[in-house]
């Protein structure tokens, strides 16, 4: 997460949607992220309420910001995020986990029976709906703008155009090649999806076949 004080905006990073493109632009107008041991000890020990030292997980949820900024605050600032077809975004980040070894859920993933494992596996992990990202806990959306990675540079110029910063194409980062989204999924897969995920594909428009 990346909150601007100048330019008035939190920026919310989604995991597999371009983000690190995204906070390399915006990084020179927000806060420097506190530094030190204690500084991130504190606030992983929820004992730093101020949001100008507390510490943001990179892909915290919008509800952090919320608890810690004043309420007037939170509420003027331009608040944003990207999200990604679902179907599309299981399979980014399972490809992203079995290439990177260092990263601690490689091995899990590794030793699992393949991508419909994977899905049932993040099926009860909050972080893995980004809905639950962009809420608060009743399910109210908190965010002003949410645009798509599949309108990423249309959706980035509205955003760009709102807080004032010049635009510029962005290059996609930590972005891989692989081959099509649907080749790794069959009926079961498919449904899982369908069900798990319906409340953000009904939100925010998306199809299984436009992934």
């Amino acid at each position: 997460m990346l909150i601007s004080d100048s330019h008035q905006f939190i920026f919310l990073r989604m995991r597999k949607v371009a983000s690190t493109s995204m906070k390399l632009a915006l990084l020179p107008m927000c806060l420097p992220r506190p530094a030190g041991r204690l500084a991130h000890l504190k606030s992983r020990a929820h004992l730093e309420w101020d949001y100008h030292k507390y510490v943001f997980r990179a892909h915290d949820d919008i509800r952090a910001a919320q608890r810690r900024m004043p309420a007037e605050r939170f509420e003027s600032y331009f608040k944003f995020a990207f999200v990604r077809n679902p179907w599309n975004r299981l399979v980014s980040e399972y490809e992203f986990l079995l290439e990177r070894p260092v990263h601690h859920r490689h091995a899990r993933v590794k030793k699992l029976g393949g991508f419909n494992e994977f899905i049932k596996m993040q099926i009860p992990r909050h972080d893995a709906y980004q809905l639950n990202m962009l809420c608060d806990r009743k399910g109210k959306l908190l965010m002003d703008f949410v645009g798509k990675l599949e309108n990423l540079q249309e959706d980035w110029k509205t955003v760009c155009e709102r807080i004032g910063l010049p635009y510029e194409p962005l290059p996609r980062k930590n972005a891989s090649q692989r081959g099509q989204m649907q080749d790794y999924y069959d009926d079961e897969s498919r449904q899982l999806v369908a069900r798990h995920w319906a409340r953000e594909i009904e939100m925010f428009g998306y199809t299984f076949d436009a992934g």
